[in-house]
């Protein structure tokens, strides 16, 4: 099947609806709740970065980091949704929450407008990516569930369908969100923070 075919289907759609759903329900209870959380994860994030801060400029290596471990995440949306698709919805609810975490504590010390320039430049890209891996890992959850009570399934078809989908759409919305992140915004971020 087609790309375009692909994500034109019923069931794709509306599992991205729930992929948003989820991930919106989420990140409104990271706001309200998750502070605290976020502000361990940012403090144990920053350890793991300190000593690659001597290295000098780390704009290509943290490219590399941020579109690695994106592609990888997002390969096993799609591939893990074959177990009926939990592992997507609990990555999604569970990035939702963080990041509504990471929002409230980023606020909490420097403000909305600076929230808004640490996400939006690379979010806009990235989270509707993200979200479409989800709802491909969904559908596929859902012929496993059709295979499972042994009605008619095509599991593999729909699989090498997700496949085609991540190579063309996921993946090349991964990279140019990952070099949006590195090189715009903290140049967005900059000009906020002087502001």
């Amino acid at each position: 099947m087609r790309v375009t075919q692909v994500i034109r289907q019923k069931v794709l759609i509306r599992n991205l609806i729930l992929a948003a759903s989820i991930f919106f329900v989420s990140h409104v209870l990271g706001v309200l709740v998750g502070q605290n959380t976020a502000e361990g994860l940012i403090r144990q994030f920053g350890g793991i970065l300190g000593p690659l801060a001597p290295m000098g400029n780390l704009s290509l290596l943290l490219f590399l980091i941020i579109f690695i471990n994106n592609a990888i995440k997002a390969l096993g949306l799609v591939c893990l949704g074959i177990l009926l698709g939990v592992p997507p919805v609990f990555f999604v609810g569970l990035n939702g929450f963080i990041l509504g975490g990471f929002s409230s504590a980023l606020e909490s010390v420097n403000g909305w407008r600076y929230v808004v320039a640490s996400f939006v430049p690379h979010g806009v890209i990235e989270i509707p990516v993200i979200l479409l891996a989800t709802a491909l890992g969904l559908t596929l959850g859902m012929e496993s569930l059709k295979w499972l009570v042994r009605r008619d399934s095509r599991v593999k078809l729909q699989l090498a369908d997700c496949l085609k989908v991540y190579l063309k759409l996921i993946l090349p919305g991964l990279a140019a969100a990952a070099i949006i992140e590195v090189f715009v915004t903290p140049l967005i971020m900059s000009l906020v923070n002087v502001g």
